[in-house]
Formats: C-alpha cells, structure tokens, sequence
C-alpha cells in the first residue's frame, strides 16, 4: 500500500538544493518524528511543500502500521489543503452523503502525518477555528505529527491560529521561515 495520500506527486525524483532548506528540513524532520507540529511558512516557490513531501516519505512515525484482525494494515500519512479539509468536512453535511464528520475528522486524526497546506486560504470563520483546533488537539492527544503550511509571514499566520494551537506549538513544535527567493522562478 502507499504511505501517503493527496501529496503532490511532481516532487518525486526532483533534486532537493539550498542549505537553507536542508537545516530547516533538520530541524521539522525529528519534530515530526516525535509527534509535534512543524509549522511552515514564507512566500509562494520556497520548499515547503517539498518539505512536507519529505517528510512524510522518509520519517519515521508511530500509528503507520496497525494490525486489524491480527494482519498488518499500512494508514498513509495525509496531505491536504485548507480549502480541500473544510469541503470534506461540509460535504458530509450533505444529505445522502456516504461518510459522516465523524468519519472524515477520524481519517485525519488517525493518519500518521498530517499535513495541512495553504491554511492562509481557510475563511477562519468560528466553524473552520474550531474543526482545525479540534484536529490539531486530537492529533496532540495521540502524539501524531501534524505540519501546517502558509504563505504568509510568522506573525500573521500566528494571528490566524487559536491560542489551542498556539499553546501545543510552543509546547511540542517548531515554527520554519522559509525566507529565500521561489525556486520556481530560478527555473527561468
């Protein structure tokens, strides 16, 4: 089975450059492995996401493997943006939908890893403050690593995260700037 679910498949087979990535890569991967949030965040084009890629196939996590029935069953760490978490999520209000909140906040909440991208582009209405707090403190609960990832700078993306949050990053994770130039635009 695949270890992972939703991840871009693009970065595969791509060539990973720049010390500054690989120390911030050395500070999110033990977080990670331990159970912690990473928090990513700077402008558009800077790893990020390839962090999380990363991350999620080369780390060593607890809960990847469960045993169902006595046989070994593989849980894929998950990726998904903001947007695509809330909709799910919405979508089970649905009426004849096939899965229930309950199921789509257990599937996020039992994954592995957890990664969460694009989160500057939630609506942080009251309903999206609570579902992430709810993710995020389950997740903490169990000790299973979550990352979140934002295009905007520390101080705004802190603004945008519930004291909860806040309170378990300080406690158990690691806040990474990725301050350098996209490399997308270095592909010109």
């Amino acid at each position: 089975m695949n270890k992972t679910k939703g991840f871009p498949t693009r970065y595969g087979g791509t060539e990973l450059v720049g010390e500054g990535w690989w120390s911030n890569y050395r500070k999110a991967l033990p977080i990670a492995e331990s159970g912690g949030i990473v928090i990513a965040y700077g402008q558009h084009g800077t790893g990020k996401t390839r962090m999380a890629y990363e991350i999620a196939h080369n780390g060593k996590f607890r809960g990847s493997v469960v045993k169902v029935f006595g046989v070994p069953k593989d849980i894929p760490s998950i990726y998904t943006t903001a947007v695509d978490f809330f909709m799910e999520i919405r979508d089970t209000y649905r009426q004849g939908s096939e899965r229930s909140e309950k199921q789509v906040m257990g599937e996020f909440t039992e994954a592995p890893f957890l990664v969460i991208d694009e989160i500057q582009e939630r609506g942080e209405t009251a309903f999206e403050d609570r579902k992430l707090t709810a993710i995020v403190d389950a997740r903490y609960r169990r000790e299973l690593p979550t990352m979140l990832i934002s295009n905007y700078r520390r101080r705004d993306f802190a603004k945008t995260l519930s004291p909860a949050i806040l309170d378990r990053i300080y406690e158990n994770g690691v806040g990474i700037e990725f301050n350098w130039d996209s490399y997308r635009r270095k592909l010109d």
